[in-house]
């Protein structure tokens, strides 16, 4: 096949015909959030096998877009953002029309001759680069010997230090990893939180749940990236 490279708005998507697409974020739409924006900075790059996609569209009648649908469970980062909150990275509006119809029909023939389920096994993308320890307004989240220790500072209420400080949790004890930017407004600030077979299904908010960590000022993305890591750690 003969591959190809779309250039977008939103930044460069390159097919090598065979299995692999490198997605370069050089690029962001015009109007997009300023947080959305910040995330592409920060992923430079992206690899997917061919085998992440569910999925290729060509939508449009005037201008043209490419987007990509990845199956469940194939790329860590978008299961803790879902699709919506920083928009779809794998989005690609304003597209050679002509090219973008060759490659996505190459993409979907590919698919096609290597049966892709609809959901994965594994994750497919390596997430992006995390520390093992993050500082949030409140905790300090820390990763080793399998085990995610929640350390609570000084102005952590009594509530959010229920199960002692620190607290640990095994990491596959652990279910879910919820992630929130900063709302702008007051009471509506970051947090990530993990969810156990022991999480009650009524929460407190996360400033008095012992199972969340508050963002710091302006670290939404690196707290993204923390929850993306952990997902890997919890699940190969």
């Amino acid at each position: 096949m003969a591959g190809g490279e779309l250039t977008s708005t939103n930044g460069t998507v390159v097919w090598d015909g065979i299995g692999t697409l490198r997605i370069r974020y050089d690029g962001t739409e015009p109007g997009l959030d300023p947080l959305a924006a910040t995330l592409r900075t920060r992923l430079g790059e992206r690899v997917l096998p061919v085998e992440a996609l569910q999925s290729v569209e060509v939508y449009g009648a005037g201008p043209v877009g490419l987007r990509l649908v990845l199956r469940d469970g194939a790329d860590p980062l978008q299961a803790v953002t879902g699709a919506d909150i920083l928009g779809d990275p794998y989005d690609f509006p304003d597209v050679d029309p002509a090219l973008a119809e060759r490659v996505a029909g190459e993409i979907r023939r590919t698919l096609t001759r290597r049966d892709v389920p609809a959901a994965a096994a594994r994750w497919l993308l390596a997430p992006p680069y995390a520390p093992d320890r993050i500082a949030g307004r409140d905790t300090t989240l820390s990763v080793a010997n399998g085990e995610l220790t929640f350390r609570y500072e000084l102005r952590a209420g009594r509530r959010k230090k229920a199960h002692g400080n620190p607290w640990s949790v095994p990491l596959d004890a652990i279910l879910e990893v919820e992630w929130s930017p900063d709302q702008g407004r007051i009471g509506a600030r970051g947090y990530l939180r993990i969810g156990t077979d022991r999480t009650p299904l009524e929460r407190p908010k996360p400033k008095h749940d012992p199972a969340a960590m508050v963002s710091a000022r302006d670290t939404d993305i690196d707290v993204l990236f923390f929850a993306a890591r952990l997902l890997t750690r919890i699940r190969p």
